[in-house]
């Protein structure tokens, strides 16, 4: 199979191919968006994209965002991600996407994304070095307790104590990150209220913890941290409704794009709910990868190297936070300007 490689410029990103091989119908994009920290390191999602307009802004967006997350971080890559368009048949995605990494040839690192397990990054690693390490507890682990720091964070910067002991915490989202920081939190003596599927219940309320269908159920009349830990833009004009009869004091969670648009944010800031940037807190996952792909191939999140790495997401929040107190201005805008200051 012949596959046909295309450089596309954009303003501000070193590199984005193209990738198409005409019998099979794959088309992949790759977006190099900085990489002045090290190589890119960012996740390929198999998608099936409406278009390749839809597929293209994607890979922009996420590959940029790669690059804010790993300096905040402060991990020695750059960012870069990949989408390939699901109606090409996983064999010939691991052959032929295998073949887009090497003719990177080490300029960008990937790893599991949406429609990608573990068993694809063993077989592109069979056809490439440029595959992050497959071995260890799931990412999720890592993700999970990275969250639950940058929580301990908020109430070190908010109430200069280190507890969450009786803090009202609504997750939403019970999969390998919302469940396991549904335990920490617990374990650290907060009440914990869940939102899933009803699919979930069971589960949910086997594991202690009263099971939601949507967050207006909750039995709450004050939340202290709300959790989104399922898909983004929950965050949005129905949630804002939800403030005007139960108080929320913060956002915190693990799900990517939490803010249904930009407008939502500043709705927030004026209202006084703090809200925590996702690619700070959520950064957990990213974390253990560098770790795994640099040091230690089976590193866990419970090492002394990783869990310094973890621990440290609670410090750069609380910069994120005090930040934007002195300068009166939402949570995003100072998250951003931390993370330039590591790549510019």
């Amino acid at each position: 199979m012949t596959l046909k490689l295309t450089d596309l410029k954009y303003p501000d990103y070193e590199r984005v191919l193209l990738a198409e091989e005409e019998k099979t119908g794959f088309l992949s994009i790759t977006a190099i968006h900085n990489t002045k920290r090290g190589s890119a390191l960012g996740g390929c999602r198999y998608f099936p994209y409406g278009s390749y307009d839809d597929q293209l802004n994607d890979v922009l967006k996420l590959s940029k965002a790669m690059t804010y997350k790993n300096s905040l971080a402060n991990l020695s890559f750059g960012g870069g991600k990949a989408t390939v368009n699901a109606r090409v048949s996983k064999h010939h995605f691991h052959e032929l996407f295998s073949q887009v990494l090497n003719a990177l040839d080490g300029a960008y690192l990937t790893a599991g994304d949406i429609g990608i397990v573990d068993q694809d990054l063993i077989e592109l690693k069979k056809l490439s070095p440029h595959v992050c390490s497959t071995k260890g507890t799931d990412s999720g682990q890592s993700t999970a307790f990275g969250v639950f720091n940058a929580m301990i964070g908020y109430q070190e910067f908010k109430q200069n104590s280190s507890s969450l002991e009786g803090k009202k915490i609504l997750i939403k989202g019970y999969g390998k990150v919302g469940a396991r920081l549904a335990s920490f939190c617990k374990n650290s003596g907060a009440t914990i209220e869940v939102v899933d599927f009803e699919s979930q219940k069971s589960l949910i309320e086997q594991n202690g913890f009263k099971f939601l269908n949507h967050y207006s159920d909750t039995t709450f009349d004050h939340i202290d941290i709300f959790s989104p830990c399922a898909t983004g833009g929950d965050i949005n004009q129905d949630f804002l409704n939800f403030t005007n009869s139960v108080k929320v004091d913060c956002i915190l969670g693990a799900a990517n794009n939490q803010l249904a648009n930009n407008e939502i944010e500043r709705r927030l800031f004026e209202l006084g709910i703090t809200y925590c940037p996702d690619y700070c807190v959520n950064a957990g996952g990213v974390i253990i990868l560098a770790l795994r792909s640099s040091i230690k191939e089976d590193m866990e999140f419970s090492d002394i190297e990783a869990n310094e790495k973890l621990i440290g997401i609670k410090e750069q929040l609380k910069k994120i936070l005090l930040l934007s107190r002195e300068k009166k201005q939402i949570t995003s805008i100072s998250s951003n300007e931390l993370a330039e200051r590591g790549f510019q």
